[in-house]
């Protein structure tokens, strides 16, 4: 039986509550702001939390092999997070969270192709629940046959970019544990936001020609996503310490499937059909069997 001890549990609740308000406030800030500006704000407002964390531990150390896993995990988290504001731009909130919970499906199956690692039955049976569970979500209500439903999927700009963002997160959680295993994980986090800020600061300082305009409307939400983001990444890298990858990325994942369909009814007015109701079902049951310790 899986044993997660009170303070992994706290953290990992943290973690997920935190993520999930920043994915609400992100889609918020989206129509005020365009993404890569939205997506600057966002990341260069955690570099004081994550720097604080650090001052306050006292526990900045990097070993020489660091930037090795650092450095694509840096990398692979800034282009995430522009897709990912990207497809909140363009599609609703409860139908582009979800795909992120092909992060585990995509993980397993790679480790299967790449490393002949295949699935097991409970894994399988995840697969099967997590996959049917999002296509569930993508039933056009006029037209609720099969065919209908990958067409609306393919044709969501929302969902392709959610899907690229999906393949990029499955490798980003193994490259902070690398990394962490080189460094501390307050090291590890205050270096990541710092390398993605200067990028985006240089960005946006060079590319720029019109004057740069942030409204408060847009702003405020943003920087809530900044600090709520910063809080969770800060609880997700400890709890990594503390138990496995699997526990912490279940629990979130749960957590933001839910919080994606009751946020985006009650703030956004999205609506709540039956096929979203019996897809996130599917979702919430599927992804922890992917990615938890054998169960049964």
């Amino acid at each position: 039986m899986l044993a997660v001890s009170l303070p992994t549990l706290i953290l990992t609740l943290v973690c997920a509550a935190g993520f999930a308000g920043a994915d609400y406030f992100r889609k918020a800030a989206s129509s005020h702001m365009p993404p890569i500006l939205l997506l600057t704000v966002f990341i260069v407002g955690q570099v004081p939390l994550l720097g604080a964390w650090v001052s306050y531990t006292g526990a900045f150390a990097v070993d020489d092999g660091y930037w090795l896993y650092g450095g694509p995990a840096a990398a692979s988290g800034l282009l995430a997070n522009l897709l990912f504001l990207m497809a909140l731009r363009v599609s609703s909130l409860s139908l582009t969270i979800p795909v992120l919970g092909l992060v585990p499906v995509i993980t397993t199956v790679f480790a299967a192709v790449a490393l002949d690692e295949i699935p097991t039955t409970q894994q399988s049976v995840g697969i099967v629940l997590a996959v049917l569970g999002l296509l569930s979500l993508y039933v056009p209500p006029e037209n609720p046959n099969p065919i209908s439903v990958f067409r609306r999927f393919a044709t969501d700009k929302g969902a392709r970019l959610m899907l690229v963002v999906a393949v990029l997160w499955s490798a980003t959680a193994p490259l902070d544990k690398a990394s962490m295993a080189l460094s501390s994980p307050e090291s590890h986090g205050f270096i990541q936001v710092c390398i993605m800020s200067v990028v985006l600061i240089g960005y946006v300082v060079t590319s720029q020609r019109k004057t740069i305009s942030i409204t408060r409307v847009g702003l405020t939400p943003a920087m809530l996503a900044s600090a709520a983001a910063g809080v969770a990444y800060a609880a997700q890298l400890v709890a990594y310490q503390l138990t496995l990858i699997g526990v912490v990325e279940s629990l979130k994942r749960v957590i933001g499937l839910l919080s994606a369909l009751l946020l985006g009814r009650i703030f956004l007015g999205e609506p709540l059909t039956t096929p979203k109701l019996i897809g996130i079902a599917f979702m919430v049951i599927g992804v922890p069997l992917i990615i938890l310790p054998p169960l049964f």
